[in-house]
């Protein structure tokens, strides 16, 4: 079986449950050495890749976002440990939710959304492409959202956050080319996750009902286009936010029922 990422290393962020735990399985099915984080979870998440891929042996890493210094300690602690990143997938977030009207919404919300987010984000990706550049080049992909570009209602810090993403991905695209490093982000839809076994039957079909495709994308259909982003089978591929939303963006409206 072919295995187009053999050898490299990835670190993929938030990825101890969900479509993080996701991505790590993909990217160590197609032969990565995976770094899975979280704050909470991550050994537990490591051991579930490793045994959904024997022979993967993930490692695990526990670092928060938020906090600049303990960021900068995890990327030189792998330095340390002759972990030379070749893969960055920036998919952890932080969801912004609330019963509160964007109005009402409190300035340290919006802060704390966007300093994981976005400051994250980009800490971790100017990290991961020093690394990158010092060993000939490497791919970051940044897990951003179709609320970037067609906000949700009451969620402006969040809807803020994925928009600066999109910026921050043609940005530094086009800064980091000529180091052999590739950025692209992946705007997604309606992704099924266990949250929605908590929505109700009712709001699932209403959900269904507005996406042309007629179903929430996967966490695998997800996974496997960041493998694909990941690999060198689109070496030119870069500066592109990829929208993977069963069609959701490209509508104007729902068709009516």
């Amino acid at each position: 079986m072919t295995r187009p990422l053999e050898g490299k290393w990835a670190l993929v962020t938030g990825s101890a449950h969900n479509l993080g735990l996701a991505i790590a399985t993909e990217l160590a099915e197609q032969g990565a050495r995976v770094l899975v984080h979280g704050l909470h979870g991550a050994e537990e998440a490591a051991a579930r890749v490793a045994a959904a891929v024997p022979g993967s042996a993930p490692q695990s890493l526990a670092f928060d976002l938020a906090d600049p210094d303990a960021v900068a300690e995890a990327f030189a602690e792998l330095e340390v440990r002759g972990i030379r990143l070749d893969i960055l997938v920036n998919n952890a977030a932080h969801l912004g939710i609330t019963d509160v009207a964007a109005l009402d919404q409190s300035g340290d919300l919006f802060r704390d959304v966007l300093e994981v987010n976005v400051f994250g984000t980009y800490q971790c990706s100017i990290l991961a492409a020093r690394a990158m550049a010092a060993h000939g080049g490497g791919s970051i992909v940044n897990i951003s959202s179709l609320a970037g570009q067609r906000a949700i209602h009451d969620r402006l810090a969040y809807n803020t956050s994925k928009a600066a993403i999109d910026g921050m991905t043609r940005s530094m695209a086009i800064d980091f080319a000529e180091y052999g490093v590739r950025v692209n982000a992946i705007a997604p839809g309606y992704v099924w996750s266990d949250r929605w076994e908590a929505i109700g039957d009712e709001e699932a079909v209403r959900r269904r009902a507005r996406i042309p495709a007629g179903a929430e994308t996967t966490q695998r259909e997800i996974a496997s286009l960041v493998a694909y982003l990941a690999s060198g089978s689109a070496p030119t591929l870069t500066g592109e936010v990829i929208a993977i939303d069963g069609g959701l963006a490209a509508q104007q409206s729902p068709r009516a029922s």
